[in-house]
């Protein structure tokens, strides 16, 4: 049975994640002011995108401009191409950074203008200096991250050539959405923070907004109550950069 919507109830990269997560062969059709998108999957990834005449990636990129529009996942659909070869994960944060920079849809004078206006550090800037700036500050908290509740790492400053940004997301989600439900069920309110201690160091997941969680990685030996506090502070702080 096919998966139907609009792009207003539930976004783009929500259905590529579930899609990409099933590893089945599948196509998402896209319709919206008489213009029609298609992208097919196979092994847990995106492998032809159509809009148009036009094929590929940059069809992708375009989607996520769109904000409405009918769409429905066909499952059991082979792709007749292959014309994607960037990890669907890549195609999503490459393109919230355009859109974050206003270079997704370059046809639009009006996005343009309205780019032009803006400070001149991009949002996606904000959030890399506010990870900087703790930790340069901090004693405590040695790498962080700000990530989607569906694992996307939108901002990182994780140890170079110690780990990896995709893992540290992936690692993070799976935190939260066992936290949170933990506190739903057993009536404690809404998620705030949580800890994991190893033998070599600490896990903070802490609440950012209803999309979006700090992650911070601290040493074995520390103050814990001077990380939570940073942890905390440092989410205030991406929250308002990604309000706005």
């Amino acid at each position: 049975m096919a998966l139907k919507g609009n792009l207003k109830d539930m976004n783009l990269s929500d259905i590529v994640q579930m899609a990409c997560k099933s590893r089945s062969q599948a196509c998402l059709v896209v319709r919206s002011q008489d213009r029609e998108a298609n992208l097919f999957f196979a092994d847990g990834q995106i492998v032809h995108a159509a809009l148009d005449s036009q094929e590929g990636e940059e069809v992708i990129y375009e989607l996520l401009t769109w904000e409405e529009g009918a769409f429905e996942l066909e499952q059991d659909v082979p792709p007749p191409k292959h014309t994607v070869t960037t990890t669907w994960s890549g195609l999503i944060l490459e393109g919230l950074r355009r859109i974050d920079e206003g270079t997704a849809r370059p046809d639009q004078p009006e996005k343009r203008k309205e780019m032009q206006e803006m400070p001149a550090k991009k949002r996606s800037e904000q959030l890399a200096d506010a990870l900087s700036e703790l930790l340069a500050g901090s004693s405590d908290i040695e790498g962080g991250a700000l990530v989607g509740i569906d694992g996307l790492v939108l901002s990182a400053n994780v140890p170079v050539g110690k780990l990896d940004e995709t893992l540290v997301g992936a690692a993070a989600a799976a935190i939260f959405g066992l936290s949170r439900r933990s506190v739903e069920q057993l009536k404690r309110g809404d998620f705030s923070q949580t800890l994991i201690q190893g033998s070599r160091g600490n896990i903070i997941v802490t609440f950012v907004d209803e999309r979006n969680v700090f992650v911070g990685l601290t040493p074995a030996d520390i103050n814990l109550g001077m990380a939570f506090v940073e942890a905390r502070q440092v989410a205030e702080k991406l929250a308002a950069i990604l309000k706005g």
